[in-house]
């Protein structure tokens, strides 16, 4: 029998590979040998269950000179104990895989609190990578484990080779989760071909699909999608039809019949999970008394430092006047000064796990109502509203369209981008058109400095910006400002994005404006920014912001006035294509708006000739912040006046034997 100091020492020190291709040429000489118990280490990297002998004496502490496969082996079959976990690190401590089980095993779950469970995390993380600097798979273990996504980002800039940890998949696809993260997306695109062609068994992931949104080719995710849906209908999972929703609410136009399919399955998939208890008796809204708060309970992967986080915030702070306000918040691990304090304004804060069943919560709770802030993007809770929980349920903020939640009562929206969309979404649930905007832009929760601080160049030509994100800047988008451009042959082009860290897709992006007829001279690719602050500087070289089509701008838009840049829009009749002018109109700029894009570039002309002065630009920028979409009293007080709104309709609506009287 091989002893460990062969094929096991290559397993355990990551060489998969080599370690099967070992056991392989034994097997020719002992085939025997390929029905021993030493190669359950092997087959279990395959995901195969293996069912072991177990022997009497293993329960004793290990003294024996068995291999390091067979110890391992009897602990997995439940035999041994913590103690006999640190026997086997002790006399095997070149071997990491001991140490990483006995983490995930003991010393984590044994955490007192959230913060402590953090610490042994990071002391673990760290000493694995300090220790075993060859195994990198250990390290995305312990992520995947623990759901520490935000770590990818800070992890150095490992090669993961096909040729070693290619049995474990898992590892491979927390390797290309780390380079999405870190911006590297051509080794993104070049990883992943290579383990399609290296790797026997590599797990389905949409990682390529992801890589042509990166580059503005969101149509060619559609057709991808739509090949998945026709061929694979069957077998398609929740979070997959709702990031099929997600994309082709995004498009230009919506192919209203192939997003039905989509929603009957959203629906069925929803209902498939319901938890009986839920809808063994129905939920009608209950009378509330003139004293008494409504439970609102708020559901949300980006209750944090971000865009979704920063518009909720001054929201929060006077609803929790009015309402007992009950935070679920996944992403349990992130921790900035906006989600300390929502917590502190929070009735109660609740941690979620992405996998947690939030039923038994929702069942302990009994919100009266029951607001989603996360829709169909990402990292939230796909088909939450084709459940009911509360009497009342809304989708707000989180996403460009409306939820198709089959027992969503409310998309809230302002009364500007109803007008618009109003007949744009069929079989969707009905519009809450609010009196006043739908977002509050706080410019101090934003990053943005005071009016006293901003700073304006002043060139003798029009310079013009756009800042929103490289999957905004479609065909569609940089036909428009080429239009722009050539008919302003003086100007030029700022434009930013993160994904311009990966120089490939910066020069995909120059490219493709030069294939659309820019002269060179006018484009002015920038570096981005290394710190929010910094970001907002860039908004001080420019004379007017280009709104992107057909997603546009929504903080961008926000930013770019707030910072005293106009915005030129030209909408269409769908909310990701008119959030931005309905801001715009909400601010008392209407006139920013074009209604034809043969009118862009006379738009473009006479906003650079009206905001040309560092003076003007302040001015503006002094009149946005003093708009109804800064207002961070009226807007709040307005919000919450309507939730109860809502729930004194759907008191009457019901027809509760005792009506809602409210304060």
């Amino acid at each position: 029998m091989f002893k460990a100091e062969s094929w096991i020492d290559d397993f355990f020190a990551g060489s998969r590979l080599i370690a099967e291709v070992r056991l392989h040429a034994h097997a020719f000489r002992e085939p025997e040998f390929m029905l021993s118990n030493d190669l359950f280490p092997l087959q279990r990297s395959f995901g195969v269950e293996v069912d072991s002998v177990v022997s009497d004496s293993v329960v004793e502490p290990v003294v024996s000179d068995a291999p390091l496969a067979a110890l391992l082996q009897n602990y997995q079959s439940g035999v041994n104990d913590r103690n006999a976990l640190i026997n086997l690190i002790k006399k095997f401590p070149s071997f990491p895989d001991p140490l990483l089980l006995l983490g995930l095993t003991y010393l984590l779950p044994g955490a007192s609190s959230a913060q402590q469970r953090q610490q042994i995390f990071t002391r673990l993380a760290s000493f694995l990578a300090f220790s075993f600097t060859q195994r990198p798979d250990l390290i995305l273990q312990l992520i995947a484990a623990e759901s520490a996504l935000p770590v990818l980002k800070s992890l150095p800039d490992w090669s993961l080779l096909v040729s070693r940890y290619y049995s474990n998949t898992q590892c491979s696809l927390f390797y290309l989760q780390a380079l999405w993260a870190k911006g590297r997306y051509q080794a993104l695109h070049q990883a992943y071909v290579n383990y399609i062609f290296a790797r026997r068994l590599f797990p389905q992931s949409d990682f390529m699909l992801r890589a042509f949104t990166i580059i503005g080719r969101i149509e060619r995710t559609d057709i991808l999608f739509r090949y998945i849906y026709q061929r694979y209908n069957h077998q398609l999972q929740l979070i997959t039809i709702s990031n099929m929703l997600f994309t082709a609410l995004g498009l230009e136009s919506i192919d209203h019949a192939y997003v039905a399919k989509l929603v009957a399955d959203y629906h069925r998939l929803g209902l498939s999970t319901t938890s009986p208890a839920l809808t063994a008796t129905p939920i009608v809204p209950s009378g509330l008394s003139v004293f008494e708060k409504p439970l609102l309970a708020v559901v949300s992967a980006d209750l944090r430092l971000h865009p979704v986080g920063r518009f909720w915030l001054p929201i929060a702070r006077k609803l929790q006047e009015q309402f007992k306000l009950v935070h679920l918040a996944f992403n349990p691990l992130d921790q900035d000064e906006i989600r300390s304090e929502l917590i502190s304004l929070s009735h109660r804060w609740q941690p979620l796990e992405a996998n947690d069943d939030i039923s038994p919560l929702m069942a302990e709770l009994q919100p009266q109502f029951l607001l989603d802030l996360g829709g169909h993007t990402a990292d939230n809770r796909p088909g939450l509203l084709n459940q009911r929980y509360a009497p009342v349920q809304a989708t707000y903020l989180g996403f460009f369209g409306p939820s198709y939640g089959l027992h969503c009562d409310w998309w809230i929206l302002d009364n500007a981008i109803a007008r618009r969309v109003q007949n744009s979404y069929p079989g969707s649930e009905s519009i809450w058109a609010l009196p006043g905007p739908s977002l509050c832009f706080d410019p101090t929760a934003h990053g943005l400095p005071v009016i006293e601080q901003l700073r304006y160049s002043e060139p003798d030509h029009p310079c013009l910006g756009s800042f929103n994100h490289t999957r905004k800047l479609t065909d569609s988008c940089i036909k428009r400002f080429a239009s722009v451009l050539t008919g302003l042959d003086t100007a030029t082009l700022l434009f930013r994005s993160h994904s311009f860290y990966d120089s490939a897709v910066r020069r995909w992006f120059l490219q493709r404006f030069l294939d659309a007829g820019v002269n060179p001279a006018q484009l002015q690719p920038i570096p981005y920014a290394v710190t929010g602050a910094d970001s907002l500087l860039d908004y001080g070289r420019i004379h007017l912001h280009l709104d992107s089509y057909p997603v546009c701008g929504t903080t961008t838009t926000l930013d770019s006035m707030a910072m005293g840049i106009p915005v030129l829009t030209c909408p269409n009749h769908l909310y990701a294509g008119a959030i931005s002018a309905a801001i715009i109109e909400q601010a008392g700029f209407a006139d920013w708006i074009c209604n034809d894009p043969a009118d862009l570039p006379a738009m473009a002309r006479d906003l650079c000739a009206r905001y040309r002065s560092a003076s003007s630009r302040k001015s503006l920028a002094q009149q946005v912040r003093l708009s109804p979409v800064c207002n961070t009293q009226a807007m709040p007080i307005m919000f919450a006046a309507q939730l109860k709104e809502m729930l004194k309709a759907a008191s009457v609506t019901t027809q509760c034997s005792a009506p809602a009287a409210f304060a």
